[in-house]
């Protein structure tokens, strides 16, 4: 008995000599950017406590200079960048630990979605941008990484 498959023909997921998929048609409407950013911000920091309460069976403290360590990876990965290894790490598991903050906060803004109403019964659902990201993450870094008076 002979396995014959089908010829199959392979399309590609983009233009021919892209890359990248395109753009979105129309740019994100946030109502009260001030509110959602507060959101997210509540969101990233409850992740950070999750990470620093684990890293103490490490032995390893978690402050707010790591954390503003892991910003900044995040917004160079938001600007195109690879974000990783984080700098400032003390250590091998120090930087484990800021690595694993990293990775599990670079999905966020695809976890976040923000609705478009598209008609009188429909909605859209749009993943944050990284203009916004990368403003959470600024905001982020000036109310828990502040240098302390």
């Amino acid at each position: 008995m002979k396995n014959e498959e089908p010829n199959r023909t392979v399309r590609s997921l983009f233009e021919m000599g892209s890359e990248e998929p395109p753009l979105p048609e129309v740019e994100q409407e946030i109502d009260d950017r001030k509110a959602e950013a507060k959101r997210v911000i509540k969101r990233i920091y409850a992740i950070f406590e999750d990470h620093r309460d684990a890293a103490v069976s490490l032995k390893i403290k978690l402050g707010p200079q790591d954390l503003s360590f892991v910003l900044e990876a995040l917004r160079q990965h938001a600007k195109g960048g690879a974000g990783t290894p984080v700098p400032g790490s003390r250590g091998e598991i120090h930087g484990y630990c800021l690595n694993r903050l990293f990775e599990e906060l670079v999905e966020e803004p695809s976890n976040i979605l923000f609705t478009t109403k598209t008609g009188p019964d429909t909605m859209r659902y749009d993943a944050m941008n990284a203009e916004f990201w990368i403003e959470c993450l600024d905001l982020m870094e000036q109310t828990f990484c502040a240098p302390q008076d």
